[in-house]
């Protein structure tokens, strides 16, 4: 009876600590500024492009704008649509910074791959949905 209510107490304990562990970590990353994100951004581009001093100020730049307008899209509940245009928007920015190969090798991140085949649909689901109200 006692090692039931010992096994008992235990997981109980377990489960609110791993639950409140995963409150703060999910709170952390929440509480991330557009600086410190636009910042993660531009350095992880930095270290796998080799980006030169003056690249790395620019994607910065393009990386605060970007990262910027997403979070107020985000808070007001932009349509998918407005996401595309701004994914977009900073890939074209972002390659006329960039060299070729550096470009490449971005979009060949698998992250980027997987947003890039997303914003495809999504815009092909947007073109279809505008043809049929055209009709």
């Amino acid at each position: 009876m006692k090692k039931t209510i010992f096994k008992t107490l235990l997981i109980a304990f377990a489960t609110t600590f791993a639950a409140s562990s995963f409150a703060r970590e999910t709170a952390r990353k929440e509480q991330k500024t557009v600086e410190e994100q636009a910042a993660v951004q531009t350095e992880a581009m930095a270290t796998r492009l080799s980006l030169t001093p003056e690249q790395t100020e620019r994607i910065m730049e393009i990386n605060l704008d970007f990262t910027a307008k997403k979070k107020e899209a985000k808070d007001r509940q932009a349509p998918e649509e407005e996401f595309i245009l701004l994914y977009k928007n900073r890939d074209d920015s972002v390659k006329l910074v960039l060299t070729t190969e550096q470009f490449t090798k971005w979009k060949k991140d698998p992250l980027e791959e997987m947003r890039q085949q997303r914003s495809e649909r999504n815009e092909r689901e947007v073109n279809t949905k505008n043809e049929s109200k055209n009709k």
